[in-house]
């Protein structure tokens, strides 16, 4: 903070500010006496975030602005001529929560904290009318806290996704270029042998090794690696002793194209031909094996495409009857990119529960938050430890239990009392905003529900209870 200077306010000064009108000259000359004047270059700091606060002031002239360091996603509050800043009555702020700046040359009428029980009896509309800038204050800051803690939520589920979408996404990308380079390997080979003249009893021979491809779903898998080897090795010195491509051995064990299919064909077809007609097998089995790989990769993507939808309620109602294992399902899928990295799921799903009357994007953020808040409570537990997220639920008699628990370090006692206060975080500076609980809370709420933790040393569950008939 910069240094005091002293300077007097007069009575002109403040009385361009709307929160001194109808006030009487008495008690407006007193807050005058109180204040000093305080002036600000454009770019100077009133107060950095986390500093403690000591003065009510206002400005009298300029622009000051307020953003918290921690928040990349905060946006600017803007004070201008008439804003009041700092402690207000009644106000329990001791520190800045964020920093605040003049971005032009700025005075400002400042009045230590300690005066303002006295104006509250002295202004009585002036003190009306901070109360009420307080309250427009801390619902301005709230809002737009909650948008910050709602874009970190999202960034995270984001990265997760984008994180997901990528490995189909690759292969995709990866089989469309191979499948590129096997069409023109299979495009010379079926070139080369148009007008071979083939006899018909090995022309159908051959016919039926290419249908047996199209019947091949997949690299063999029932052999073990000896066995394969095995084959590999025996096609291998039969091709090289029959002067043919012995490196085509591999593909075509893949193919499944056995060694006693093959031996009668040089006697009856020249080398060269049959050469072009292994790599047709091959090329046809790559064919289909990178088709097979493409569709995969396409409905992996599908199904990520669909769960973000279904998690988000895309193109539903706001409230509907809402399938709330589904939802936790959704959410965890969403999670699905940290939980396979050294955390195990403990799944008590009843798989019975009742649809509930409720907006099924609010709820799935109920459950986003709350395994964030677990997956994050166990990241620091030491290396070989067992990381444990447990989701149970139940019905009850009027309505259902939602349990969301995990093993971690717990939530010390003293702190339990205030984790669903606005802005009360135990995470480090810029890990949070301290508004994930309280946006559980608000609404699990407005759904008429309640929500209660337990938490000890190695255990901690949140217990989320929704109504079936919230009316």
């Amino acid at each position: 903070m910069p240094d005091k200077t002293y300077e007097p306010v007069s009575v002109e000064d403040l009385m361009t500010s709307p929160l001194f009108q109808d006030e009487s000259p008495e008690a407006v000359a007193w807050i005058a006496q109180q204040m000093h004047m305080r002036r600000l270059d454009a770019g100077e700091v009133l107060w950095n975030q986390g500093e403690v606060v000591t003065e009510f002031q206002l400005v009298l002239e300029g622009e000051l602005h307020y953003r918290r360091d921690d928040d990349p996603y905060a946006q600017f509050i803007v004070g201008t001529a008439g804003h009041p800043t700092g402690v207000l009555p009644f106000s329990r702020m001791k520190n800045a929560t964020g920093r605040v700046w003049a971005v032009v040359p700025t005075r400002l009428a400042a009045m230590e904290a300690s005066h303002l029980r006295e104006l509250v009896y002295r202004a009585p509309l002036v003190a009306q009318r901070l109360v009420s800038q307080m309250t427009d204050r801390t619902r301005e800051v709230t809002r737009m806290e909650e948008g910050s803690s709602r874009l970190q939520a999202l960034g995270k589920l984001a990265a997760g996704l984008a994180h997901e979408l990528n490995n189909p996404a690759s292969a995709a990308v990866r089989s469309s270029a191979l499948l590129r380079d096997v069409l023109k390997e299979r495009r010379k080979a079926a070139v080369a042998l148009h007008g071979v003249v083939i006899p018909d009893g090995v022309r159908e021979s051959m016919t039926r090794m290419i249908e047996s491809i199209e019947e091949c779903l997949s690299t063999p898998g029932d052999m073990d690696a000896l066995e394969r080897a095995d084959l590999e090795s025996d096609l291998s010195d039969w091709l090289d002793n029959a002067g043919l491509p012995s490196s085509l051995a591999s593909n075509l064990v893949d193919a499944r194209i056995t060694l006693e299919a093959l031996k009668p064909l040089p006697a009856a077809v020249p080398l060269e031909p049959l050469s072009n007609f292994l790599k047709l097998i091959v090329a046809d089995h790559q064919t289909l094996c990178l088709t097979r790989e493409l569709e995969e990769a396409s409905r992996r993507i599908s199904e990520l495409v669909q769960a973000v939808k279904q998690y988000s309620y895309m193109d539903q109602s706001p409230v509907s009857e809402v399938d709330v294992e589904q939802g936790i399902d959704l959410t965890l899928r969403m999670f699905q990119h940290q939980l396979k990295h050294g955390f195990t799921v403990n799944r008590k799903l009843a798989s019975n529960l009742p649809k509930v009357h409720a907006n099924g994007s609010a709820l799935n953020q109920i459950w986003t938050n709350l395994i964030d808040n677990a997956i994050d409570a166990m990241e620091g537990m030491p290396a070989g430890q067992p990381k444990i997220l447990t989701v149970r639920t139940c019905v009850e008699p009027e309505g259902i239990l939602v349990e969301i628990g995990d093993n971690g370090p717990g939530i010390p006692p003293e702190v339990q009392s205030r984790i669903f206060d606005p802005f009360f975080t135990t995470k480090g500076v810029g890990e949070g905003t301290g508004l994930g609980l309280d946006i559980v809370r608000r609404i699990v709420r407005s759904h008429r529900g309640t929500i209660l933790v337990d938490s000890d040393p190695g255990r901690t569950v949140f217990q989320v209870r929704l109504p079936l008939n919230p009316a």
